[in-house]
């Protein structure tokens, strides 16, 4: 999962989407909302020593792959959170999660507006542009309820 997250935002940050180093998600905020929405997350990042400055490490403990930022069809700017998983069960497990009072809670003070997570192996891991067709695509559909959706590829 590690090689699909640097992929990933490496092909996010190449077609201008990555949102992961907005000014409002400095690492002070961060660990705010971690200390506040997922104690014991933070107890145990503590526990290991990570280094609570690093936004890097924040993300990991929010559980967060990556944040984009994509424009629909009718022009409106969407902030969404990504998690990328080669386990479709794993995947399935992490929606019924996302869908949970905390996590909703988490993502509306991050402006997280949707959730994607993806299901696919590194080895069939989508060229650039088949990211943006995949992406766009998705962009345009309608959220669901919960603005959580599993994306199988």
């Amino acid at each position: 999962m590690f090689v699909l997250r640097v992929k990933f935002k490496a092909t996010a940050h190449r077609l201008g989407v990555l949102d992961l180093s907005s000014k409002e998600f400095t690492p002070q905020r961060l660990r705010a909302l971690v200390s506040e929405y997922l104690p014991k997350k933070l107890d145990w990042a503590m526990s290991q020593r990570q280094d609570l400055d690093d936004l890097a490490t924040l993300w990991e403990i929010l559980g967060i792959d990556a944040v984009i930022r994509l424009e629909n069809e009718a022009g409106e700017n969407i902030r969404v959170g990504v998690s990328l998983l080669d386990n479709e069960n794993k995947a399935q497990n992490l929606i019924y999660d996302l869908k949970g009072q905390v996590r909703t809670s988490l993502r509306h003070e991050l402006g997280i507006e949707q959730y994607w997570v993806f299901v696919l192996r590194a080895k069939n891991y989508p060229s650039d542009e088949d990211w943006i067709d995949i992406l766009y695509g998705e962009i345009d559909q309608p959220p669901t309820a919960s603005g959580c959706r599993l994306i199988v590829l």
